[in-house]
């Protein structure tokens, strides 16, 4: 048999592989699309890295169709990609390929993971605008404070002009700046990039950081309906896809992004295996599940539609976050506005002030 023109010298892995979430429903759509066609699996996969712009994705590829010529499914391929695709994503296709149904699963992740963005989008463009009023205003202060200012201190000087206390602070604070200018943009970099290693690097320190979003006011409410749209629509997609109960915790446990509900389902599985219930565990845990989402589960383990049940509570929870993001700039926006106004007039009032004390000595 000849080989394919996309195994070559040019499709080497690229240095970074990165994969981003439209690339990954692209690729879903387009081998379903092929496969509800009647094309082969290996044959739709060559047509797909031939045409795709992206390095990473035709290395996936390449990875994959020579291991179907070797006799492997397509999800032990994936699964030596794990920093692009995560348990869910492996264990769905594993599913799929298993029961045949394949294309069926393949429309399960985009659809999942079209939601996933869609939600994420909007969380997003919610705190935007409150980021672009809080940035803007920092910068009009730093103008005001550290370029206006200095330049009216010779006049003031001049003239004797007794500046007030909050005029003197900006003055002493923007001399200090301009000479160690350097050193505070030297420690803020090493702030930042050591705060960076030590979430990346440290089990504790990612697990602190999740902890504290959790507690934070209308954040941490919105993080926690987040997490429980997730897990409910991960969890119900297994059990619907045919994955026994406790596997499919634990790829629940692996595809959460906050470190204390990985923990939380992790210690779920356990209890399951022991011959608990679900909802027996989460029941205990009300600052991690509403309570709307431990009555779902316990209805939907005692009447045996459990997959129903999260489903429905992934679709419930996923509703009150797209009309909590709807409201999150309305209820930010006083708070950011009170910041500002406060900020940029204490920066004002500290010129304003002398620059007004200066007329009344002239009209005298």
């Amino acid at each position: 048999m000849a080989s394919s023109p996309l195994l070559n010298a040019k499709n080497a892995a690229p240095r970074f592989m990165h994969i981003g979430v439209q690339e990954k429903i692209l690729f879903l759509k387009h081998l379903d699309v092929m496969l509800q066609a009647g094309i082969p699996l290996r044959e739709a996969l060559e047509a797909i890295g031939e045409q795709t712009a992206s390095k990473t994705v035709r290395a996936i590829i390449v990875a994959a169709v020579a291991d179907l010529s070797n006799g492997r499914p397509l999800h032990v391929s994936l699964a030596k990609f794990p920093h692009l695709f995560d348990p869910f994503f492996i264990n769905i296709i594993s599913v799929g390929e298993a029961s045949g149904t394949l294309t069926a699963s393949l429309q399960y992740l985009a659809l999942q993971m079209e939601q996933a963005q869609e939600i994420r989008g909007r969380v997003e463009s919610a705190l935007l605008y409150p980021a672009i009023i809080f940035l803007g205003a920092i910068g009009v202060a730093i103008y005001l404070a550290f370029f206006l200012l200095p330049q009216l201190l010779p006049l003031f000087s001049s003239l004797q002009v007794t500046l007030p206390p909050t005029t003197r602070f900006l003055i002493a604070s923007a001399g200090i700046l301009q000479r160690f200018w350097l050193w505070f943009v030297i420690g803020l970099l090493i702030i930042l990039v050591g705060f960076w290693a030590l979430y990346h690097y440290f089990f504790r320190v990612r697990f602190f950081v999740h902890r504290v979003i959790l507690s934070v006011p209308i954040l941490g409410f919105l993080s926690r309906e987040l997490q429980i749209a997730q897990c409910a629509r991960i969890l119900g997609t297994l059990l619907t896809s045919g994955v026994k109960v406790v596997p499919a915790l634990r790829v629940t446990a692996h595809s959460m992004t906050n470190l204390i509900y990985q923990r939380e389902f992790e210690e779920i599985a356990t209890s399951v295996e022991r011959g608990e219930t679900i909802g027996h565990d989460i029941i205990k845990h009300p600052h991690l599940f509403s309570r709307t989402a431990v009555t779902m589960i316990a209805v939907g383990e005692r009447t045996g539609s459990l997959p129903q049940s999260l489903l429905a509570l992934a679709e419930f929870t996923e509703q009150e976050v797209k009309t909590m993001t709807g409201r999150l700039t309305t209820l930010i926006e006083p708070l950011v506005l009170i910041f500002v106004g406060l900020l940029v007039g204490f920066v004002a009032l500290s010129i304003i002030t002398p620059i007004y004390q200066l007329t009344q000595n002239i009209a005298q």
